[in-house]
């Protein structure tokens, strides 16, 4: 599950209805802007947001056990494999592209930009920016920089083009001989993308319960 995602969980979770809220939902979000930096995860000293760190690995563990998600990314590999796109892309972008199209489905979730909005905002403000430590002074400056860049970007959209996807997904995978996207695969996945988004999105809500009932059962 992408960041947005995770925020979201995090969000509808019933333990996190208070004023910390927010940091709760920053936390949920925490190791995957620790990966997008290319960072070990970071050390906090706000119990809220700690909590939110582990809210974020059980929440992961239940989204990639659930039948949706792995019927939704079985069902994308075949896809991109039987048209030639390489067997390290298909099977990332099954992954990370089923990700960004339910980011986008989550997008039409009630108060989802919401929560994610003010978690970016409550990422910023001084008291929470100073309590959460990356291991070096350089991750910690990339790490505001990257949670100003997405607090000015704003919400997620909830129906972004095919092409500004299958290119973020380039994007996303570049650096990475083995998953990179050729011309070929880009042609594929925008293909792939144009056709996925309509059961992506209408199946977003029964994962989310899905995901929801399985972090019961774990609890």
């Amino acid at each position: 599950m992408n960041f947005f995602g995770h925020a979201l969980v995090a969000h509808r979770n019933e333990a996190t209805r208070g004023p910390t809220r927010a940091q709760f939902v920053l936390g949920a979000m925490l190791p995957d802007f620790a990966t997008m930096l290319r960072a070990r995860p970071p050390v906090t000293s706000l119990a809220d947001v700690s909590a939110g760190v582990t809210f974020h690995h059980r929440t992961d563990d239940a989204f990639h056990g659930s039948s949706s998600f792995l019927e939704f990314s079985r069902e994308a590999s075949s896809y991109l494999s039987e048209r030639g796109v390489s067997r390290g892309t298909a099977r990332a972008v099954a992954h990370v592209g089923v990700e960004l199209l339910l980011d986008s489905a989550f997008a039409h979730e009630h108060g989802a930009n919401e929560a994610y909005l003010s978690a970016m905002a409550c990422a910023t403000s001084a008291r929470v920016r100073d309590s959460i430590h990356f291991r070096t002074s350089d991750e910690d400056e990339r790490f505001r920089h990257l949670c100003l860049t997405l607090l000015e970007r704003g919400g997620f959209q909830d129906n972004p083009e095919s092409e500004v996807m299958a290119q973020r997904l380039r994007r996303i995978l570049e650096g990475r001989p083995r998953l990179a996207m050729d011309d070929h695969g880009l042609s594929v996945v925008r293909n792939w993308v144009e056709s996925a988004r309509s059961q992506i999105t209408s199946g977003a809500p029964q994962l989310l319960r899905e995901v929801e009932q399985r972090l019961q059962l774990a609890l």
